[in-house]
């Protein structure tokens, strides 16, 4: 045998050992992944089996120069096997057996039923009902009550179908305090009364003390205010509705909702003012929307003061021409229009501090009472309108056009500036400053510093009358 011959069987050997080698490696692998899979697995992938060409051991002899070597075999690609599927999870371990609830088609709604507030609790002998004379009843003034009003206020009592008359004796800030319910004050007033001996008169606990102020308290701020403070909140939502797109657009977006607020609150109030002057949160809501119509007056003032030094600036024009004309008579309207807007936020702010009052806070005094600062601010605005008016209509009378432009729009311009001119500004202002002079005005329903009095009390059969006296005795 030639070396050749022996290199070419070598090389055969060593290419089927290879081989070998590699199914057991393969074969292995599968095993393997058979015994880790569950059963459920699928079947290994079958392998192709590789036939290799085995060399004869008898070589013909052909001279080796003029026969080509023949190129060794090469393996076909074995397919690696895909991979294992994962195993299916396995069940929780379940408690005891259950069996399956009925699932309707359409699920009903769940009503969660909340449990009620428990009642506040009482405070006994807050305060004593005395006896009052006939001639003390003919010199008290008249509170107007509702029907129900007057059977509530005879239940809360509960003196009996006999007629009488009785007074209660107040002290200044008394009757706030305790138409809302002020417990703490309640409790005060029982710990003063446990030194005082019973006696024959008759002790009131803090319902009955809560219904009576409360029902006095309505009466008076219904003859004071709720009546006139509907009627004016009526008005501002009447005014605010005809209002143009444009005008609209022009003023303050938070101002409806404001006066929507306000009608909102004076209605609850005037339906149901015992219920409004007892929740604190109501209270809150009243005074949040006083702060709104006080920041929303305060951004207009700016405003139409701003429109005003426009104008002051263009009155010291050199030449007042058809430019000018023009200029003065675009920031004359808006300038008019912006007072329109003020003259509502004015108003608005006068009821929101009017409901204030009716629920039972003090007028504001002093520097810090927005009334008087609004008012001083709308005075000041009329009296710089007068003077700007005088100066504008200078300036309109000496106004001269240009040759070459044509007259037409130029005297139409003039006109119509000479009409907002004349407009009569204080006339325009009075509404604003007669509901900020009342609201200034406007006294406490139960105003601080002031005597003792007594409210009085006559029932007969199912109902009863009020009436607030004079200073109580000792007073």
């Amino acid at each position: 045998m030639t070396t050749q011959t022996v290199l070419f069987i070598a090389a055969g050997i060593l290419l089927l050992l290879g081989c070998g080698l590699l199914w057991v490696i393969v074969r292995g692998r599968g095993r393997s992944d058979e015994k880790a899979a569950p059963p459920e697995a699928p079947a290994e992938a079958a392998i192709e089996k590789v036939e290799m060409p085995v060399a004869p051991a008898v070589v013909p002899s052909v001279p080796v120069a003029s026969r080509p070597l023949p190129p060794p075999a090469v393996p076909k690609p074995v397919a690696a096997p895909p991979p294992p599927a994962p195993p299916p999870p396995a069940p929780a371990p379940s408690r005891a057996a259950l069996p399956p609830l009925p699932v309707p088609d359409d699920p009903l709604s769940v009503t969660v039923i909340m449990a009620p507030r428990p009642p506040p609790p009482v405070v006994e002998r807050v305060l004593a009902l005395e006896p009052a004379s006939q001639g003390e009843w003919d010199e008290g003034v008249a509170l107007t009550l509702s029907a129900a009003q007057s059977a509530s206020v005879a239940t809360s009592i509960g003196l009996g179908g006999a007629p009488a008359l009785y007074a209660l004796g107040l002290r200044a800030g008394d009757a706030v305090a305790l138409g809302r319910g002020d417990r703490e004050f309640m409790r005060a007033l029982a710990a003063a009364a446990a030194n005082v001996s019973g006696g024959s008169r008759r002790w009131l606990d803090s319902p009955a003390v809560t219904a009576l102020t409360a029902t006095a308290l309505a009466g008076l701020a219904n003859e004071r205010f709720l009546e006139a403070l509907g009627d004016e909140v009526r008005e501002l939502k009447t005014q605010l509705a005809a209002l143009s797109p444009k005008l609209a657009a022009l003023g303050d977006t938070r101002l409806k909702t404001l006066v929507q607020d306000l009608s909102r609150f004076a209605r609850e109030a005037r339906d149901n003012y015992a219920s409004a002057l007892g929740k604190a949160a109501f209270r809150e809501r009243v005074d949040e929307a006083a702060d709104r119509a006080l920041g929303v007056w305060r951004d207009l003032v700016e405003r139409v003061d701003a429109a005003r030094q426009q104008l002051d600036e263009l009155t010291k024009s050199q030449r007042f021409g058809e430019v000018q004309v023009e200029k003065a008579l675009a920031q004359l309207r808006e300038l008019n229009d912006l007072q329109r807007w003020q003259e509502i936020a004015a108003r608005s702010l006068a009821a929101a501090q009017v409901l204030r009052v009716v629920m039972g806070e003090l007028p504001a005094g002093g520097a810090a009472d927005p009334l008087a600062s609004a008012v001083a601010a709308v005075r000041a605005g009329v009296e710089h309108d007068l003077g700007l008016a005088l100066r504008l209509s200078d300036c309109e009378k000496g106004a001269r056009g240009d040759p070459y432009v044509g007259k037409g729009e130029f005297e139409a311009n003039r006109a119509a500036l000479r009409k907002l001119i004349a407009r009569p500004v204080a006339e325009l202002a009075a509404p604003a400053m007669e509901r900020l002079e009342a609201a200034r005005s406007a006294e406490a329903l139960d105003p601080g510093g002031a005597p003792p009095r007594r409210l009085l009390i006559r029932t007969s059969g199912d109902t009863c009358a009020m009436r607030w006296g004079g200073v109580a005795r000792g007073g």
